[in-house]
């Protein structure tokens, strides 16, 4: 389950908001793409915290996950996403 606990709004393009979101999720396969959650645009610098397994995501300038290591999130951990 995916739940959007704060946002920073950054701007709004074609009624839709884009944010500095910060989100819970299960599990790492919950990371959502930019355009994962209905009405909103995760952008560069959103937080997900990963309750399962205590890991933290950040997203980057191209929309993609990376843990606070460094390694970004695994095809197979977002292929339910497609």
């Amino acid at each position: 389950m995916l739940r959007l606990s704060d946002s920073h709004i950054v701007s709004c393009i074609n009624g839709k908001l884009r944010i500095i979101g910060q989100i819970f999720i299960d599990d790492v396969s919950e990371l959502p793409s930019p355009t994962g959650i209905d009405g909103y645009e995760l952008v560069q610098s959103s937080v997900a915290y990963v309750i399962n397994s205590g890991e933290l995501y950040i997203m980057d300038s191209e929309g993609k996950w990376y843990d606070t290591n460094g390694k970004q999130a695994q095809k197979e951990d977002l292929d339910e996403l497609t």
